[in-house]
């Protein structure tokens, strides 16, 4: 006699017996009614579908509650500590994408962003703490700008001309099309931001920032008067990276590298006239010098050598030249053959010897060779041709020699030569202006030899152009100052992941000051005056002057006459400057808008820590002089690349849009927020991540797995806890509850590093392995069989209560919409996030390792016999048929497989 152990015994014997069977009841000719028992089934019942047939048409039910009425009740009802996590401005500029760099935004990635941050906040929202997140928007800038050009019609237009054109525009017209275009900017991608189930107050007016926003550009303007109080703004002719196609200066951040960049590399002689007490025995020399930009020649006002370095005197081409003595053999092949000399009287290194010695070229007579620490012995000649106008090294080798005479820098705004030399003027720098130098070189018997070389070079970053670096009148913050005070202040931050405390460290130690002015009309106006050329560093002054703004907006900088600007003390020949702020201090101000001005987390892209990190630091300690930063934890996430481990951009045309992958779109379905969602949450963002249609689908997949068990949960779990004490239950049951408490407690501690890949796992594996395979498989008959009332099967519903009320507060973070989804079908008609959780607290681990090392091998040895399941196995017996007895040996059977 054969009875089965897994379903409920009269269904399986009436229905067929796996193996030949004995059974009478089977073998009856009568009629079977395969539904008799079908109805004293407990089935699970439950209006939550496995499958909606529109997954963004659902999280649109939820939508609102779990974002907008969320954030707003929160701040109005939670009174626990508040949490601020600061949001980095991304461009007002385009619509949401995954993964294309923007060096003006703090976003790389809209999607991956944001959904961190708000995984963020919605956590710390279910630790009981209320949560302060205003998002924002950069407003300023070249970019919008570009956008605006394409309104003026100019766009048809070479770049330079674009440029030339508008520089002819209107200050007020560009200023009122570029508002206009970065408004609605941030109104598509507010709409698309709500897309992505991101908590915020969205719709009122004080729930994000604009950069644009008044009260925001007086704030910034405020912040700088302080630095100007402070003495840490100067304003001076210096070298900057400039872009002659965009007519600006650029931050560093603004700059894209490029391989394979072609230069004409030169080697020139320059004739010794003055002679160190060291060369005194040498007839007529030169000095060598190698340079990839002959442009810079006529700006040239030093040689640079390194005074610990050994020189040669040596001959070739019939020259006397001066290099040093590693870069004889290797020179050998570029400049034919070189005879090292020997030079009675002469000290055998040279080194700092050649101190004191002038020289001249065609633009300049008697210059200076100087010592610079920056003279390397592995390329070039060992001398180095210095122009303080177009080198940041050039320029401070310059200075800290102690010469004094006006930078040379003949080039003007659009990268041409000025007055310089006749056959010069008017021409391209990086073009054939280069060329006609090196044809004057040849000219003079100074080129020594030319060469064409591939190296990355500095391009715009908006217009793809090479820049250059010129000296040009710009405002500057003094960043050496204040690094001991940085330092201090980053000792006390926590980084996440650790090694990008380096990286933003190595950014500031690198930096002596920053280019806060740039030449755009659409900015914010540096609020400051000038005297016969010279800038009015008065505090009381730039305070006047932002109270006047204040009153009647910034666009009235251009409006205005200066008189409306000067207080009345100050008579003389004053002038408005025309420079705006850079777009790196405005946003690097926005710490400004914070409670106590300091955040619990600022988290960006890994290319913040020379952008928005840095520029936020540099600021705040600036304004207070104190070894606080503002962000007391920093995160960083790396670029979303895509499958085949490229960039997303849209030149290549690999980018994806996260709205397309929510709503669907013409060829495809919609994944919904969540399964987006998900994809964030469970790649290690703190490196670059490959994101394509199959990361998408495997998603969806996890997704599914987890809704499909939730499911389970759901509708099996008891409607309200209490009604099984602990010790009631069986010891299945207090292993699950055990393990809910351990799996509760590290996803807490993942969560609270950021470690939401971890989350995932831990949720994922929990679902699969342990209540699906195990605990599912085991206490289906208790709940399918059992009568409602019988303390197995309370206890069975009171574990999978308790398993619900511990899953779905873990899983909400991630996916909002699921979780509320599953906490409306559960009766609760408030958010998850605003509920109180009932899961029970720690539970003691339970030891059921032996009965699940013997449930193993027992389901190892039922394979080898071909039985596919538990289910199919039944057991022998030569006693007639008796339900009772026959249910009361299933019963025990079954109780081991449960374990």
């Amino acid at each position: 006699m054969y009875t089965p152990l897994r379903r409920p015994l009269p269904w399986r014997t009436l229905c067929s017996c796996p193996v030949p069977t004995t059974c009478r009841q089977a073998s009856t000719s009568a009629p079977i009614d395969k539904k008799k028992y079908s109805k004293t089934l407990l089935l699970p019942s439950t209006a939550f579908r496995l499958r909606p047939k529109s997954q963004y048409e659902l999280d649109l039910k939820y939508r609102h509650k779990t974002t907008i009425d969320l954030y707003q009740r929160q701040r109005r009802e939670k009174l626990g500590d508040e949490f601020v996590l600061h949001d980095g401005p991304p461009y007002a500029n385009g619509n949401l994408h995954m993964g294309e760099p923007t060096p003006n935004s703090a976003n790389p990635g809209h999607a991956l962003n944001r959904t961190l941050k708000d995984i963020i906040n919605r956590y710390q929202l279910t630790r009981g703490r209320r949560v302060h997140y205003v998002p924002g928007w950069d407003c300023h800038g070249l970019p919008i700008e570009q956008k605006a050009l394409q309104e003026a019609n100019v766009s048809h237009l070479p770049t330079q001309l674009i440029q030339t054109t508008f520089l002819k525009i209107d200050p007020l017209q560009v200023r009122q099309i570029a508002r206009r275009t970065a408004l609605e900017a941030i109104e598509t991608q507010k709409s698309e931001m709500k897309e992505l189930g991101i908590m915020a107050d969205w719709d009122s007016e004080t729930g994000t920032y604009r950069t644009l926003a008044l009260d925001f550009e007086i704030r910034q303007m405020r912040l700088f008067a302080q630095l100007v109080d402070r003495g840490l703004i100067t304003h001076r002719l210096r070298p900057v990276y400039y872009s002659p196609s965009s007519r600006t200066a650029l931050a560093e951040a603004e700059l894209k590298y490029k391989d394979g960049y072609k230069s004409r590399s030169v080697y020139v002689a320059f004739p010794v006239t003055t002679k160190s007490e060291a060369l005194g025995a040498i007839g007529e020399v030169h000095l060598a010098i190698w340079t990839t930009t002959p442009w810079t020649l006529p700006a040239n006002m030093a040689i640079a050598i390194s005074a610990d370095m050994t020189y040669a005197v040596v001959t070739a081409q019939g020259k006397t030249l001066i290099i040093a003595l590693d870069r004889v053999e290797p020179l050998q092949q570029i400049l034919g053959d070189i005879q090292v000399l020997q030079v009675p009287q002469c000290p055998a290194d040279l080194g700092s010897a050649l101190l004191g010695t002038r020289y001249k070229h065609r633009f300049a007579d008697d210059l200076p060779v100087i010592p610079s620490p920056h003279v390397k012995s592995d390329s070039g000649t060992g001398l180095v041709h210095t122009a303080p106008a177009h080198g940041h090294e050039d320029y401070e080798a310059y200075m800290a020699s102690g010469f004094s005479a006006p930078l040379r820098c003949p080039v003007d705004d659009a990268g041409l030569f000025t007055d310089i030399h006749p056959s010069l003027v008017g021409k391209s720098v990086l073009g054939e202006g280069a060329g006609e130098m090196i044809r004057l070189l040849q000219q003079d018997d100074t080129l020594l030899a030319e060469q064409t070389i591939e190296h990355r070079y500095p391009h715009d970053w908006k217009t793809k152009e090479p820049i250059i670096v010129r000296a040009t009148p710009q405002w500057f913050a003094d960043v050496t100052a204040i690094k001991p005070i940085v330092q201090k202040s980053l000792d006390k931050v926590e980084f996440y992941p650790p090694q990008s405390r380096n990286r933003l460290e190595s950014f500031v130690h690198g930096r002596a000051e920053w280019c806060i002015s740039r030449q755009r009309s659409w900015g914010v106006p540096i609020p400051a005056l000038f005297l016969d050329g010279k800038p009015v560093l008065d505090a009381d002054v730039i305070q006047h002057i932002i109270t006047t703004l204040e009153e009647h907006g910034t666009d009235y900088w251009w409006q205005a006459p200066v008189e409306a600007f000067l207080p009345s003390h100050l008579k003389g020949n004053y002038t408005k400057g025309t420079d705006t702020l850079d777009v790196w201090y405005d946003s690097g101000s926005s710490w400004t808008l914070l409670p106590n001005h300091t955040a619990d987390v600022y988290l960006e892209g890994s290319d913040q820590h020379r952008g928005w990190f840095q520029s936020s630091l540099l600021t705040h300690i600036g304004s207070t002089l104190q070894p606080v930063a503002p962000f007391r934890k920093l995160v960083t996430h790396g670029f979303i690349l895509d499958e085949g481990g490229q960039k997303m951009s849209k030149s290549l045309g690999n980018g994806i849009s996260p709205i397309d992958i929510i709503k669907g779109d013409e060829s495809t379905r919609g994944y919904g927020a969540d399964v987006l969602r998900l994809w964030a949450a469970s790649v290690d963002y703190t490196r670059d991540v490959s994101m394509g249609p199959s990361a998408i689908a495997h998603a969806a997949e996890s997704l599914r797995k987890i809704r499909s068990a939730m499911r389970f949960i759901l509708a099996s779990a008891s409607p309200e806890p209490g009604q099984t004490s602990l010790d009631d239950t069986d010891q299945i049951d207090r292993h699950i509850l055990a393990e809910l408490s351990r799996v509760k407690q590290t996803a807490m501690q993942h969560y609270d590093v950021f470690a939401f890949s971890k989350v995932v796992t831990l949720v994922s594996t929990f679902l699969s392995q342990t209540m699906s395979a195990l605990y599912f498989d085991a206490i289906k008959d208790t709940l399918y069989s059992n009568k409602a009332s019988s303390p197995e099967r309370a206890g069975a519903a009171h574990t999978l209560f308790q398993a619900f009320h511990t899953l779905v507060p873990i899983i909400a973070p991630i996916a909002p919409h699921l979780a509320e989804e599953l906490w409306h079908h559960h009766g609760k008609t408030d958010s998850v996030f605003l509920s109180e959780c009932k899961a029970e607290d720690v539970i003691a681990p339970v030891n059921i390792e032996p009965l699940l090392q013997l449930r193993s091998q027992m389901l190892s040895s039922m394979a080898a016999r071909g039985i596919r399941s538990p289910a199919e196995l039944d057991i022998a017996s030569d006693q007639p048929f008796d339900s009772e007895s026959m249910m009361s040996r299933a019963d025990q059977t079954a109780t081991l497989f449960k374990y």
